[in-house]
């Protein structure tokens, strides 16, 4: 197919000493994805593919070239525990949410957890030390850290850069797809202009009719500049997900206007995705001043904007293809209707994106370096009296902007009267829950840095964390400790488990607080009584302790 032709030049032209390699499947059953390469996620593109498990855990995973393991990471959230294997192609797999390694890894991952007294790790090593050959099995399928259900992340990476490419590459033979991806709606955008209603954004509901082809209904009239948004998901054989759309074309008047084609990209890109969408799944045509992502856009006509300067009907045809080729087509028309303009209202502070811009009146002060902003904007801040914290509360607009580099926030106390000024912590305030945001306390300021505008206030956690037992008169017939930890005010920071005196490794589930330390009779003596303690702080330095007794 045309699309497979495309996807071995990408990979002939961004390999930078790639080999190309024979791999096989790290799992041994049909191969079906949850998720694929380069869907839409908060604050960055899914960096690889999700394969399902059947549902379950505990399944082999196999290495999928030779090589040699180049890092272990363990941590309570993102890939949980992951293996990355570096191959002398140049590439490197990474394996993620594993249940528990295999054991020639557990014991090198086990013995640095007990040197380091920490249940997260993440080491690198060198080639030689831990090597693999291909079909080795290097763990078990699980459901560890971020993860939503069982299932494999699977990345593949440039060894170099480590840059991220779509695994579909070398596993295509082994996922069937024939299903054409699927419109949802379309976005219209003034850029100082105007559309009939006069409105800065408008939307169309996209209809589908035979063979795959969408439409919206009635042309849209516009007069001046004009960029646009779809919201669309691919779909797949044999499963019911949604999926991210390997490639978007907007053709005006039979000439591509723009093009979208995500195969590979760079960590440092990957932020970008909160300038390339609106409300995190809407893909826009306009590339903001500010938005430095380069590796997806294969073409783009003035910033994807559109000017609309003549009484004429404009033909738009968007072109939606996935990885197999598979494509779907929307159709709508633009009437250039000439209208007088309606200036934007502004009433607050401008702000650019590309200098340094300081805020700071009374008791509020907010610096935002230059590359936070993806364009300029009109920046306001309302406060607010709020007596259950100890300052106001500062709302920070436009609200629904992120920031690709961290803002410095200042808020002055309006009531400062505890002696120990660790337990002061921001929040943000955001659908009637509150987010801590962790910082320190400066001479009657509460500073700390954000990554997005919204609602601020500083507030109090004096309180201690909790621990609660899980069925402790079952812990020496199992064979397994379990408690529950949590902190519902500036969250949890660190924990230690210790049985008769000595560092225990407990493992933290971050989904659910749980901490489980399955006993060892190499550490504790079995037959006789033992001292468990477990002692669990939050970010604001307090402190909770938990002592119980038991036999095993």
């Amino acid at each position: 197919m045309q699309l497979r032709a495309i996807c071995l030049f990408v990979i002939s032209a961004l390999g930078m000493g790639i080999c190309r390699s024979e791999m096989i499947p790290p799992l041994k059953i049909p191969l079906l994805m949850s998720a694929n390469f380069g869907e839409l996620r908060p604050n960055h593109f899914h960096s690889g593919i999700d394969l399902k498990t059947q549902g379950r855990t505990g399944l082999p995973v196999y290495a999928m070239d030779s090589g040699y393991v180049s890092r272990i990471v363990v941590s309570p959230w993102g890939f949980g525990r992951a293996v990355y294997i570096n191959h002398p192609s140049g590439l490197t797999t990474v394996y993620g949410h594993l249940e528990r390694f295999a054991p020639f890894i557990d014991e090198i991952v086990r013995r640095q957890q007990y040197e380091q007294e920490e249940f997260s790790i993440d080491s690198e090593f060198a080639d030689g030390e831990i090597p693999v050959a291909q079909g080795d099995i290097i763990g078990y399928s699980g459901n560890a850290g971020s993860s939503g259900g069982p299932h494999l992340h699977l990345d593949v990476r440039d060894s170099e850069t480590q840059d991220p490419m779509d695994p579909q590459e070398w596993l295509s033979s082994y996922i069937t797809d024939d299903v054409a991806p699927e419109v949802r709606r379309l976005l219209f955008y003034s850029h100082d202009g105007v559309m009939g209603n006069t409105t800065r954004r408008t939307e169309r509901k996209a209809v589908r009719g035979a063979a795959g082809a969408y439409t919206i209904g009635a042309p849209v009239p516009v007069w001046g500049d004009v960029s646009f948004g779809i919201e669309a998901y691919d779909r797949m054989t044999g499963t019911a997900n949604k999926y991210g759309v390997h490639q978007v074309d907007l053709y005006i008047d039979d000439s591509l206007f723009f093009s979208t084609f995500i195969y590979r990209y760079s960590f440092d890109e990957t932020r970008y995705i909160n300038s390339f969408t609106d409300e995190g799944k809407i893909m826009r045509t306009y590339v903001a001043p500010g938005n430095r992502l380069e590796s997806i856009y294969k073409q783009v006509e003035n910033r994807g904007v559109l000017r609309v300067d003549e009484e004429r009907t404009y033909r738009c045809r968007y072109a939606l293809t996935d990885y197999d080729g598979n494509r779907s087509y929307l159709d709508f028309s633009l009437v250039g209707k000439l209208q007088e303009p309606v200036e934007p209202q502004k009433s607050g502070v401008y702000f650019s994106y590309a200098v340094d811009n300081l805020y700071k009146k009374d008791d509020f002060g907010i610096f935002v370096p230059a590359g936070a902003l993806y364009e300029n904007l009109d920046f306001t801040r309302r406060k607010i009296a709020s007596p259950q914290y100890c300052s106001d509360t500062h709302a920070i607009a436009p609200v629904e902007v992120s920031l690709h580099r961290p803002a410095e926030l200042s808020i002055r106390l309006t009531t400062d009267t505890l002696a120990d000024k660790a337990q002061y912590y921001l929040v943000q305030l955001k659908n009637n829950r509150r987010y801590a945001v962790n910082g320190e306390y400066d001479n009657g300021w509460y500073k700390a840095k954000i990554r997005t505008f919204g609602s601020y206030a500083v507030a109090v956690d004096s309180v201690q964390p909790d621990i609660q037992p899980v069925a402790p008169e079952r812990w020496g017939a199992r064979g397994v400790v379990t408690l529950k930890i949590s902190d519902g005010e500036s969250g949890l920071n660190t924990y230690r488990g210790e049985i008769d005196g000595k560092f225990v490794l407990f493992e933290l589930d971050g989904k659910t607080g749980r901490i489980t330390y399955r006993l060892e009779s190499n550490r504790v003596k079995k037959g006789s009584k033992h001292d468990l303690r477990v002692a669990v702080t939050d970010m604001c330095g307090n402190e909770r302790t938990y002592s119980h007794s038991f036999v095993w």
